[in-house]
């Protein structure tokens, strides 16, 4: 005769668990940062991300460049094929 494992059967909708969790555990850790807080709360590193909302973020000027070059390439294949219709339809 084989032993049952002990194994927790959700009840409920798992997903709907596991983000309760998740925001009781958010909401912990802004209660335990705002008790540690250094003396200067106008500091960037003291100001709390609230639940669910991600702080900005920020590109590296290299990053920049580089999706604007990208861009830029998207831009002149549409209008190299513009060109490329515009004078198929002139030979036709």
């Amino acid at each position: 005769m084989k032993k049952k494992k002990n194994v927790r059967e959700p009840k409920g909708n798992l997903v709907k668990e596991i983000d309760a969790a998740i925001a009781l555990l958010a909401r912990i850790r802004v209660m335990a940062d705002s008790s540690t807080a250094p003396a200067n709360p106008t500091s960037k590193a003291t100001k709390q991300v609230s639940a669910g909302k991600l702080p900005k973020r920020v590109l590296s000027p290299d990053a920049r460049e580089a999706i604007a070059a990208a861009q830029r390439k998207r831009w002149a294949k549409v209008r190299r094929q513009k060109k490329q219709a515009e004078r198929a339809a002139l030979t036709k």
